[in-house]
């Protein structure tokens, strides 16, 4: 068993991989999704997961700290250390974290030091939000919840942070590959593409140019803001190709992407030597930032080519991208594939725009089907 199941995290990611056979079924989760999915579907499928028991969580992992895929897993550790404080069982047992908090991502730059409202919660201060921009108050809430989350974790006593790569950062090596063997009974391998260790040694120069580039009269929040916003969702990103060796049959692989560019999972695979005259072919990819246009272009698609791609995204900020499909289809054109997708109705104007190129689709090119979440379900799943 190799799956990959997409739960209905609206506008965020919130993944469960499924892989093993038998009694030997294993279980990691990726993300979390935003504010409430926790409590309305994560908790839910889990318990479903679990029945009577305790669940056994292999790993879990924060791409990164934007609130839509943080938030829904900080709700979790918070929920299984209340239940500690409170002498209750826990139903669900972790035994890997994997976090790069933003202290070690830009190793307290001048970003947190010179941002006070940023630094204040970096460091785990109480924060006045009063005045600040929306902008500003997304990347001080995202900073606080990766520190929370660490400390959830610290708590708990029984989860290990990054211990597979001994509590430092999560992230692949400035040349060559590093592969980690997370399951060796069950053949599972990660091998981490990104954040690269040689795109993190240049956010000390991201942090100045952006200071260089700010207006006359921008406070240092607002810079530290748009410094941030830029690196984290580019940079940061844990990019992982999943490979599922079983006997003598072909490995089986899933490129997990986060919200990482496609042009830092391009170096990130060719850094790896994992692109073969340019390209790469895998049995599932995990669409980029929700199918966003800004993350995406159709020579991602023309090189990193999939029998099945997972899309999660309700609209909101206009993901998924009409655009970014027709991109895919473009790329794809005359082959054959499978897209699932988290909702078929989708928020901000786009239900109609999907309803006509599905129609365009279906009448041009009939080796791409499309799978969407029943409404009623918690999660839509691919398996490979």
């Amino acid at each position: 068993m190799f799956t990959l199941e997409a739960l209905q995290a609206n506008d965020g990611d919130c993944l469960l991989l499924h892989y093993g056979s038998g009694q030997a079924r294993q279980l990691i989760l990726i993300d979390g999704g935003p504010t409430g999915i926790y409590k309305s579907i994560l908790k839910t499928r889990l318990d479903q997961l679990r029945g009577t028991g305790t669940l056994d969580l292999r790993l879990a992992i924060v791409s990164h700290i934007d609130l839509d895929h943080i938030t829904g897993i900080l709700d979790l550790f918070k929920n299984l250390c209340e239940l500690k404080d409170s002498g209750k069982p826990q139903p669900y047992r972790i035994h890997s974290l994997w976090h790069n908090s933003f202290e070690k991502l830009a190793g307290v730059t001048k970003a947190a030091v010179e941002s006070k409202a940023i630094g204040a919660a970096v460091g785990g201060s109480s924060i006045r939000l009063a005045g600040l921009s929306d902008k500003v108050k997304a990347v001080v809430a995202s900073v606080k919840q990766g520190n929370d989350l660490r400390n959830y974790a610290i708590k708990l006593g029984n989860v290990k942070l990054n211990d597979e790569t001994k509590g430092e950062l999560v992230c692949a090596p400035e040349e060559g590959r590093m592969t980690i063997p997370i399951d060796a009974d069950a053949g599972l391998t990660f091998t981490i593409l990104g954040p690269r260790q040689a795109e993190l040694n240049d956010l000390e120069n991201e942090w100045e140019k952006s200071k260089a580039q700010a207006k006359p009269k921008a406070t240092p929040q607002a810079i530290a803001a748009d410094y941030l916003n830029r690196t984290v969702p580019n940079l940061s990103s844990i990019v992982i190709l999943a490979e599922l060796k079983a006997g003598k049959s072909k490995p089986k692989q899933m490129l997990l992407t986060g919200d990482a560019g496609g042009d830092f999972i391009l170096k990130g695979l060719e850094s790896a030597g994992l692109l073969k005259k340019g390209a790469i072919h895998v049995d599932l990819l995990k669409v980029q930032h929700h199918g966003s246009r800004h993350s995406i272009k159709q020579d991602f698609f023309e090189k990193v080519t999939a029998d099945s791609y997972a899309i999660s995204g309700d609209g909101k900020h206009g993901n998924p991208n009409i655009e970014v499909l027709e991109w895919l289809s473009a790329a794809r054109s005359g082959e054959k594939y499978d897209a699932y997708l988290t909702n078929r109705k989708l928020k901000e104007n786009l239900t109609k725009p999907l309803d006509a190129f599905l129609k365009a689709e279906a009448k041009s090119e009939h080796g791409h089907k499309y799978h969407f979440r029943d409404e009623k379900a918690l999660s839509i799943s691919v398996e490979v």
